[in-house]
């Protein structure tokens, strides 16, 4: 996936959920972050990032970070796209499925996807796995309450018949597998076992960004997942 020439930016400091302050080309900017993460590893100070044009009240977008051989993209939005077009050239052989509706109401919440997979209706929700740790992608990085009402949305739709999954989006260069963080959210990692007991899909794939390029490329279509 193709993205603009992107701007090399130095991170300064996080300013909120959703705002990162930044310097390009010698001037401080202030640079909208789709990430809610705490991502510590990555907005560290003096550290180079990737800024893409922004309309609104920040100047810049910030969607990717250095990392070891490319860099990590932290931006959610991208995220949901590399899924997207992995998912309709076909290249997730776990997913052989079509897009049937975006953010569908489930109970208090609403989820990603519905798919179309064959005859099948499956609800899907996505993650972002920006954490490593030994060639380990991780989520979440700090409590989430939100993360832990999707997890629970989808173990009810699997405990009543219906198909459910959970994808995990591992967004960094050289990784080998997924795995919870249960210091982040112990009581997430404890939901993640329940749902696959009771049937829910537990994917991860991995992608990360490629500046030289400037595109979003897929490195693994499927990750082992480590519960």
């Amino acid at each position: 996936m193709r993205l603009g020439k992107p701007e090399v930016c130095t991170i300064i400091r996080r300013l909120n959920r959703f705002v990162v302050e930044v310097e390009v080309g010698g001037e401080a900017r202030l640079a909208r972050i789709t990430n809610t993460g705490r991502l510590l590893e990555y907005l560290v100070r003096g550290r180079n990032g990737y800024c893409l044009p922004n309309r609104g009240k920040t100047s810049h977008r910030l969607i990717a970070v250095e990392d070891v051989e490319g860099a990590a993209l932290i931006d959610t939005d991208l995220q949901m796209r590399s899924f997207e077009e992995a998912l309709g050239k076909g290249a997730l052989r776990w997913a052989p499925c079509i897009i049937a509706s975006r953010n569908p109401s489930v109970g208090a919440s609403r989820l990603d996807y519905l798919l179309r997979c064959g005859e099948e209706l499956k609800y899907v929700e996505l993650k972002s796995a920006v954490l490593r740790e030994n060639g380990y992608a991780m989520y979440p990085d700090c409590p989430t309450a939100r993360g832990r009402r999707h997890v629970a949305e989808l173990i009810k739709i699997a405990e009543a018949g219906g198909r459910a999954m959970i994808v995990f989006v591992a967004a960094l260069p050289r990784v080998r597998a997924f795995k919870p963080y249960v210091q982040g959210d112990p009581e997430l990692a404890v939901l993640l076992r329940k749902a696959a007991e009771r049937g829910v899909e537990v994917r991860a794939f991995s992608v990360h960004y490629d500046p030289a390029e400037s595109a979003v490329l897929l490195d693994r279509e499927e990750l082992e997942v480590a519960l």
